[in-house]
């Protein structure tokens, strides 16, 4: 006997079986027990959540010997023939490779008036709809809207905006939900122990098989399969973790804690530890991301379903930070994994967006208690800037701002001194663009304008050397040109000859020897030499 896949071995073949959908097994039994049997149904959802399979157990639920049941036998010719794919009144259409109108109207409309030929009903299950043309759609429409009384519809799309509302209004609609971790684990543990492999896994392996599937339960069975291939005696978490390239929680933890620690050696030990080890850092940051989001999901009480030692295990990290701190975390991660995939050192990159997240945790946790507990002001634009920074909110204390909040004409002040008296509201528009960019600029300030040049003084030269880059060169220029309205507004990056105290974060006045306030700038030199301080 020729091999079976796992997915297709262990595709349900009674309602009770299906996995992660009873809103829609009850919804169709109770209209079959009932006999309130629509004639066409739209059956929306991401791949591999079984729209194909209940298409398949209606038909046979329609059609089984014992009877129009909400529960069919399995065992009789006609559910084996629908099971098998043999069965002549039961068409399975991919409308992927049916696309014309002239493949709906030679294979549906001019066969959708005969009789069934041995079944009770002709059941049309076409799959991937959404793809059909629109003149198919069109074909399609009459003979949807006013089959035969033996005929039944059963459209699947992964895709349902792009079904013509037409169709849309006629048909019965199930949404399938993604299937939870936790029902995923528990039916791999179902297969694994029908064939053979009991005491053979780890379970922890499957649960990181359950979540890597994203709700998608043939996506997981695949990897299952392809994790017992690869195994020789053992499932376990290494295996799954070098085969499919999923970052594991163990790993992920360490990593959250580092940050919440500020502890950068460490933190750069990871990522020597991800390199040496073959890891894609690109995916590290994308399942850090989901990681800090369950962790805020956790966090304000969104359930979960999961099992409980990762339960435990989000208890125990999400009490770390708070919620305002995981959101920021959250965005920068989200951001890191933009720039990797642009990022010529990928090494690099991870290692300095992971310290832009540290040091975000530890400048909130130096700023004084009348800092931290002031009330936020937005600062008003002036009519130039009105339409860039409305929406960006500005968080600055009383003792930053003046009273007047009024930002002067542009008139009143020459172009570089205009940059640098607003130049904090530049800076926090491109701490919403990008974090990393942002992190740059903070060892730089404005101090020269040359025809639409706008020359910017860096006191490291690391920064300088970001700054240079073409990626970020043109994310601060972009920023710039919206926030102060001048669309021809270039950056010239140049190194100090002299290092200094950066005075970014307070207004300059070109012609002013006022005192910089006493509110101390985080400098990025001081803060890496204070966390590697043995």
């Amino acid at each position: 006997m020729a091999y079976e896949t796992l997915y297709r071995k262990y595709r349900p073949r009674k309602f009770a079986d299906v996995v992660g959908q009873k809103h829609v097994v009850r919804a169709i039994q109770n209209a079959i027990a009932s006999k309130r049997i629509a004639h066409a149904y739209l059956f929306c959802g991401q791949r591999g959540t079984g729209k194909t399979t209940m298409a398949r157990l209606l038909a046979m639920a329609l059609n089984c010997e014992q009877g129009v049941s909400p529960e069919p036998c399995g065992t009789c010719s006609a559910c084996q023939s629908i099971v098998k794919g043999s069965a002549m009144d039961v068409v399975e259409i991919d409308a992927a490779s049916h696309t014309g109108v002239d493949a709906v109207r030679e294979v549906i409309i001019e066969r959708v008036s005969f009789l069934p030929a041995v079944l009770r009903y002709k059941v049309y299950i076409i799959d991937e709809v959404h793809m059909l043309s629109t003149a198919a759609f069109n074909a399609l429409l009459k003979t949807l809207e006013e089959p035969p009384p033996q005929v039944v519809f059963v459209l699947a799309t992964t895709d349902p905006h792009k079904v013509p509302a037409t169709i849309r209004s006629r048909c019965l609609r199930f949404d399938f939900h993604p299937i939870s971790a936790k029902d995923i684990a528990q039916r791999l543990i179902f297969v694994l122990e029908n064939e053979g492999w009991s005491g053979r896994y780890d379970p922890a392996a499957v649960a990181l098989i359950s979540r890597a599937a994203r709700g998608a339960l043939r996506d997981a069975l695949t990897m299952l399969e392809q994790a017992m291939n690869f195994a020789d005696d053992l499932i376990t978490v290494d295996l799954v973790r070098s085969l499919l390239g999923i970052t594991d929680d163990e790993f992920l933890s360490r990593l959250v804690e580092a940050l919440r620690e500020g502890d950068v050696p460490t933190l750069w030990r990871l990522v020597s530890e991800a390199v040496e080890t073959g890891r894609d850092l690109h995916q590290i940051a994308h399942d850090l991301a989901i990681y800090l989001k369950e962790l805020l999901n956790y966090k304000i009480g969104v359930p979960a379903e999961e099992t409980e030692e990762r339960m435990s295990l989000l208890d125990q990290q999400s009490a770390l930070f708070s919620e305002s701190e995981l959101m920021r975390l959250i965005r920068a991660a989200w951001e890191l994994e933009r720039d990797l995939r642009s990022a010529a050192d990928a090494q690099l990159m991870l290692e300095i967006g992971l310290l832009n997240m540290a040091m975000m945790l530890k400048a909130k946790e130096e700023l004084p208690p009348e800092k931290a507990a002031a009330p936020a002001t937005t600062p008003q634009p002036t009519p130039a800037l009105t339409h860039q920074v409305a929406e960006a909110t500005v968080t600055v204390t009383a003792s930053e701002m003046p009273q007047e909040t009024a930002l002067p004409p542009q008139g009143e002040l020459s172009g570089i001194d205009y940059i640098r008296q607003h130049w904090q509201i530049f800076l926090e528009q491109l701490k919403r663009t990008s974090m990393v960019a942002y992190s740059f600029l903070l060892n730089a300030e404005p101090t020269d304008l040359q025809d639409n040049q706008l020359v910017l003084t860096f006191q490291h030269a690391f920064s300088w050397e970001c700054a240079n880059d073409r990626t970020y060169k043109e994310t601060i220029e972009k920023c710039l040109q919206e926030v102060f309205s001048m669309p021809e507004l270039k950056i010239k990056p140049v190194l100090s000859s002299q290092v200094t105290q950066p005075t970014i974060g307070t207004p300059v006045d070109a012609a002013s020897t006022a005192k910089p306030s006493p509110q101390r700038e985080i400098d990025t030199e001081e803060f890496l030499a204070s966390l590697f301080d043995t």
